[in-house]
């Protein structure tokens, strides 16, 4: 299976890269190029922002093109969901090596909030600027996402600070300058949180799934569970397991965290189709225990970066999944406050 394929458009999140592959024009074949723009449950209701025309005539719509936002719909044009694929970025060099020119990037993406004002910048641009060979709708959605004009179908870069951006007037530099004070203020509060992360190192953890689960120990597995403070019996009131969370900011957009149980010593590792924690031996390698926190809270491994914990629908039980379609989103919370919090709740039953 395609790692990068994209089963349910519901899981497309925001600033997310997707791309389309056209098989119309055999023996040739490319692939078309969007931005994320808004999230939905079905294709009609995703918004897609990218360079488009709804002229059918090939050289005509080259000349109309510019960059907007369509629903997803649009963006497919007719061509069949099984060929879109949610572009990778921070991959791996083997994955880089064996993957479909366009569909995975070893560079790291910038978080969504700068993604999309990259978008807001260029939204309405680039009539009669398109050009397939040196500015095509790959070189604006990776400059969306990285802040580089760069089109790996063609492996051409393109040296403007920003696409159809070919004027040095005034106005257009203090568009450029306002584009950058919001990059830099995005910035700015991804390092608070990362902050606040970093506070938490060394210390007691709990991981929260979605808005109401956690993650608790049972055996070696892990499984998501709700806990429920107010609940009286024991039997049904499950306690989530506490974790002593290890993080490393290396970039404002790159968090790593290991996780381990004091009580046991056992460390939480990724293997294929299971999450699991195990007694770390000095043979093991690193990023057997290391993983990435996404934006959105995902998971995801540094064994194998394809690797993305999930959660089982029928037991909800923890495993890795090959693809981020079935990627769970986890919050990592202070374990103190919370268990001060059940001990008060308790306090006033009694």
């Amino acid at each position: 299976m395609n790692t990068c394929s994209v089963h349910n458009v519901s899981t497309l999140q925001l600033g997310d890269h997707i791309c389309i592959w056209d098989k119309s024009r055999w023996p040739f074949r490319y692939t078309h190029h969007g931005i994320v723009y808004h999230m939905g449950t079905c294709a009609d209701k995703v918004e897609v922002a990218h360079v488009w025309s709804a002229i059918a005539d090939f050289r005509k719509s080259q000349a109309d093109s510019r960059f907007q936002i369509t629903s997803l719909t649009e963006f497919l044009n007719h061509r069949p969901l099984d060929d879109m694929r949610r572009v990778q970025y921070n991959s791996s060099i083997i994955a880089d090596a064996f993957s479909r020119l366009g569909e995975v990037h070893r560079s790291r993406s910038d978080i969504p909030p700068i993604v999309l004002a990259r978008c807001n910048f260029l939204l309405g641009m680039g009539r009669g600027h398109f050009d397939i060979l040196s500015l095509n709708c790959e070189h604006v959605a990776l400059w969306c996402k990285t802040g580089i004009i760069w089109s790996k179908q063609l492996y051409n870069k393109a040296t403007l600070k920003a696409p159809f951006l070919k004027s040095t007037s005034q106005q257009e530099i203090q568009r450029l300058m306002k584009l950058e004070g919001l990059i830099q203020g995005y910035k700015f509060d991804a390092e608070k949180r990362n902050r606040e992360l970093q506070a938490m190192d060394g210390k007691r953890v709990f991981l929260q799934v979605g808005d109401a689960r956690f993650v608790k120990l049972l055996g070696r597995s892990l499984y998501a569970v709700l806990n429920d403070p107010k609940e009286t019996d024991p039997i049904f009131r499950h306690q989530p397991t506490a974790f002593r969370l290890s993080i490393d900011v290396t970039y404002y957009n790159c968090v790593q965290i290991t996780l381990d149980d004091q009580s046991t010593g056992h460390w939480l590792c990724s293997r294929s189709h299971c999450v699991k924690m195990l007694n770390r031996q000095p043979f093991h390698r690193q990023s057997l225990f290391k993983f990435e926190y996404g934006w959105n809270g995902e998971l995801q491994s540094r064994r194998n970066r394809q690797w993305y914990i999930g959660v089982q629908t029928r037991d909800g039980m923890l495993r890795t999944y090959n693809t981020r379609d079935k990627a769970a989103y986890f919050k990592i919370i202070a374990a103190d406050p919370v268990d001060k919090n059940e001990v008060l709740v308790d306090a006033e039953k009694i």
